[in-house]
């Protein structure tokens, strides 16, 4: 009882007992706040330098792909001309072969009108003749230059398509094996194995005297190696070595059939 007294008598004459603890913690306090202030800013600094830092190996990392990117670019420029220039020489040998084993038919400005009786009674009917073939011939290049314009702009869908047109329209015509040809061509490089392989099989059945054979064989004996089917690779590639021993294909024919070996 005389310590409650005591405590009571402390509280009630000294009233600035509890405010000086209090007083003593307010004044602390902002001490505190300044502390942390000084602690965020710290930390939001070094924040921001970590950010800066990102930002600067970001921009680094963007420079050397977009130079690698570029680098990518004129390369495949480069690919798509070679690519381009080699499809345009292909086709100029094709129908420089074509022309040299097939007759030629006259153009329609080199072709004699007949003399006035002759066109008149109708006894000859030759330059008619020649007229025609003439004018068939002139639609069926421009069919065919049509087709192999796209392909060789590298626009290979819409080059099938005009391709399959023309063998549609003309399927026995002067440049239907050439056709042919590019369509397992367009194919093949599009990755289209399957597609690729029924259009080079069309060649050898409908064409047996293309001089496209052997490399129809041999890019055949491709699709069916990129398909795993190894037994029709061999098949492909056997009959390319038989019928062809001499040709240029031979080789790469004979070094795929290694590489094939016990699959």
């Amino acid at each position: 009882m005389h310590s409650t007294v005591k405590f009571a008598f402390l509280v009630f004459f000294i009233p600035g007992f509890v405010g000086v603890g209090t007083a003593s913690a307010a004044n602390k306090q902002p001490d505190y706040s300044q502390r942390i202030e000084r602690l965020e800013r710290m930390v939001d600094n070094k924040g921001l330098v970590n950010l800066m830092v990102r930002l600067e190996n970001l921009q680094k990392e963007v420079q050397i792909l977009r130079g690698e990117v570029e680098l990518q670019t004129h390369t495949l420029e480069s690919i798509k001309k070679r690519q381009r220039d080699l499809y345009v020489d292909i086709d100029r040998r094709l129908l420089k072969l074509e022309r040299a084993g097939t007759t030629v038919v006259p153009d329609a400005g080199n072709v004699s009108p007949g003399t006035d009786s002759e066109v008149k009674s109708g006894t000859d009917t030759s330059a008619q003749t020649d007229n025609k073939s003439a004018e068939e011939l002139q639609k069926e290049q421009k069919a065919y230059q049509k087709a192999f314009e796209l392909l060789r702009d590298l626009r290979y869908d819409k080059s099938i398509v005009e391709f399959r047109k023309f063998l549609k329209d003309f399927p026995q015509g002067r440049y239907a094996h050439i056709a042919q040809y590019w369509l397992g061509e367009a194919n093949y490089t599009q990755r289209n194995y399957k597609d690729a392989i029924k259009e080079y099989t069309q060649l050898v059945a409908n064409h047996p005297d293309s001089p496209k054979l052997a490399e129809a064989l041999l890019k055949t004996g491709y699709c069916y190696k990129e398909l795993k089917d190894y037994a029709n690779a061999r098949t492909s590639l056997e009959k390319l070595l038989k019928e062809f021993p001499s040709s240029t294909e031979a080789g790469p024919a004979k070094n795929l059939l290694k590489e094939i070996q016990g699959k």
